[in-house]
């Protein structure tokens, strides 16, 4: 009974001693690979305001705009813009005042009647003129054009296998110089670029009278490049 005692109390105070003794930091190297592709746009977003201002009636204020908005949606369509392309993106009927500085007075203008219509158009060779038949139709403002990657995920795969060999690359010569053997892959990770869930890239577009003369723009849709970065951290010898 007592050398089962005394068998007991050596496996415990083994056991304290091993529990006492630190563990050693595993010895790691982390970095990074980052590549890029370009891309060409192969969507092109235009939105068309029109607005109508009528001194004594909304109802008038409306019908009038509501009759621009129609030729307007007519001369896109006559384009080739599908109707699943064309969509209405804002319309307000409001008030319109003028503040008399000297009488410190408000009076009243008539009511402005305004319609945001937005267009995508997937055919970039149709951009300009799309937007000569917007203007043409009665359109009062051109809010924005924008040529953008619509699912810039489906181009990204060839850069994140380089993205991967990049890291791999440089954590191979990080070791050979150091003198160190680079093991597995502890972690993994990779960031994208925020909010790809409705992300667009945008590139800076140029809008150019053509060389003619004439009054139709040149749009140049140009060149994205988008990313992908990868992080890794490999175990060391």
């Amino acid at each position: 009974m007592k050398k089962t005692i005394a068998v007991i109390a050596v496996a415990m105070i083994v056991a304290v001693v091993l529990a006492a003794t630190p563990e050693q930091p595993r010895r790691t190297l982390a970095v990074t690979g980052t590549a890029e592709v370009s891309v060409k746009p192969d969507i092109c977003y235009t939105s068309f305001g029109v607005e109508t201002i009528h001194k004594k009636s909304a109802r008038e204020a409306y019908r009038a705009n509501a009759e621009l908005m129609n030729a307007l949606s007519a001369a896109v369509k006559a384009t080739g813009i599908a109707p699943k392309d064309i969509q209405t993106s804002g319309f307000t009927v409001t008030p319109q005042y003028r503040y008399d500085d000297d009488t410190r007075k408000r009076f009243f203008e008539g009511y402005r009647v305004y319609h945001s219509l937005d267009v995508n158009v997937r055919d970039l060779d149709k951009a300009s003129a799309v937007l000569d038949a917007g203007m043409d139709a009665g359109a009062t403002q051109v809010n924005n054009v924008t040529f953008a990657v619509e699912n810039p995920k489906k181009y990204t795969a060839d850069a994140r296998v380089e993205a991967v060999k990049a890291a791999q690359a440089k954590a191979q010569t990080m070791a050979d110089l150091t003198g160190v053997k680079l093991g597995k892959p502890i972690t993994i990770s990779e960031s994208e670029p925020g909010g790809w869930g409705n992300y667009y890239a945008q590139s800076n577009v140029a809008l150019e009278r053509a060389s003619s003369g004439e009054d139709t723009p040149s749009l140049q849709p140009g060149q994205f490049k988008l990313t992908r970065t990868v992080h890794i951290t490999y175990e060391i010898e």
